[in-house]
């Protein structure tokens, strides 16, 4: 029987043993973009699977304007280990995140963030990628666009947000 994961909060916290955990993850995966070092990703970071002491994926979230939507949108990504893919951590992550910034948002109104969009940059993410729609964790999904290379673009709106009039 395989190991429970465990979900960690990391959102606005700071915390050292994440922090560090992450960093040595990214650069042992090659993840980052040349332009992005682990301490400027690690202030983004949203949550953490861990198996034991072993983190085994992550998210970050990046708060920023969406012209397009006018609003100010939480901008998800996700890492898991590919040791790890069978175990669906990286639907976990999105809908543990999702929660996580949902919340933050209604304690924060200041901050006017209005929900969560993702670039779907995994073709075997099929679960959400053949729906135009997909609902879990008390949120949908809506399929809004493709970027020019293809990934779909996704947004979940938060359910207390109400658009202000144009």
């Amino acid at each position: 029987m395989a190991e429970p994961i465990k979900m960690v909060p990391a959102w606005q916290r700071d915390d050292g043993k994440i922090v560090k955990d992450a960093t040595d993850f990214w650069l042992k995966l090659h993840a980052l973009p040349a332009d992005v070092t682990a301490e400027r990703r690690a202030r983004e970071l949203c949550a953490a699977a861990y198996v034991g002491d072993e983190l085994i994926g992550v998210s970050t979230m990046e708060l920023r304007q969406s012209p397009n939507l006018r609003c100010r949108l939480g901008f998800f990504r996700c890492l898991v280990s590919p040791a790890q893919n069978h175990r669906r951590i990286a639907i976990r992550l999105t809908i543990y995140s999702r929660e996580l910034l949902e919340r933050w948002s209604r304690e924060n109104p200041g901050e006017k963030v209005l929900g969560m969009a993702t670039i779907l940059e995994n073709p075997n993410f099929d679960l959400l990628g053949r729906r135009p729609i997909w609902r879990a964790g008390g949120g949908e999904f809506w399929l809004i666009g493709y970027t020019p290379k293809g990934s779909q673009i996704r947004l979940t709106w938060f359910d207390r947000v109400r658009l202000e009039r144009a």
